[in-house]
């Protein structure tokens, strides 16, 4: 595997510089490694399948149990992203097979979207995670902005692989990630996004927060909404000439 080298620049900070300041000018002077350079040239779902089970971009490869990559047809009409593999994900090495991607599978299920035309994929292809107060169960952790960026190519080139006609990010990470940082899931999930990624491009909530809602009743108003969002991508599919 090719070394991987860090680029940096020192800066001098006046002491008044606000804080946010000072951490946008670190941001900008500590260039992130990414995985970039591993990227096979011609590259085929297969060949980056295998070129990212030894990605060491950044360091969740020392705490995931394996690279999880992206799962569906090179022809899929639809691709979903997600923030990181959860733990069952980690354990079987293959994305949207927890809980999450039960619901995921249901709600395609519901409005008529075949599985097999759908590619499920992670912005962060390790899964991030801390011990419990107990240390018996690995809580998910939010993976930082270095940790995004590292894995990027990952996905950059799943995207030009697959050339989804529509792209759906599931939660505040993918969307954040692959749109705009000020991009809000709340305010304009089930939209249809300008973006060169897809001709198609959307955001709705990820499955795990219906997962995570605090009764039976939300949970089945939150499901509700989210088949709503499906449905949405299931008329692209049927009538994509005529999606406004």
């Amino acid at each position: 595997m090719p070394l991987i080298a860090v680029a940096y620049k020192k800066k001098t900070v006046k002491p008044e510089a606000s804080s946010q300041a000072w951490r946008a000018m670190k941001r900008e002077a500590l260039k992130t490694v990414t995985a970039a350079p591993l990227i096979p040239p011609h590259p085929t779902l297969r060949t980056l399948r295998e070129t990212a089970a030894t990605c060491k971009a950044c360091d969740l490869w020392k705490t995931g149990t394996q690279t999880v990559f992206g799962e569906g047809s090179q022809h899929a009409s639809v691709m979903f992203v997600g923030e990181q593999p959860g733990d069952r994900e980690d354990l079987a090495g293959r994305p949207f097979v927890g809980p999450a991607g039960k619901l995921l599978d249901q709600a395609l299920a519901q409005v008529g979207i075949d599985r097999r035309n759908v590619y499920v994929t992670n912005v962060v292809k390790h899964f991030k995670w801390v011990p419990d107060e107990r240390g018996k169960r690995r809580i998910h952790k939010k993976p930082r902005y270095s940790e995004i960026n590292a894995c990027r190519p990952w996905l950059d080139a799943e995207l030009a692989v697959v050339k989804p006609q529509i792209l759906v990010c599931l939660g505040a990470t993918a969307a954040q990630a692959l749109l705009r940082k000020e991009f809000s899931v709340s305010r304009r999930r089930g939209e249809l996004v300008e973006s060169e990624l897809a001709p198609y491009v959307m955001a709705t909530v990820h499955p795990s927060s219906i997962l995570r809602a605090t009764d039976h009743e939300s949970r089945r108003q939150q499901m509700e909404s989210f088949v709503a969002d499906l449905r949405k991508v299931a008329h692209l599919l049927q009538k994509p000439g005529k999606a406004a």
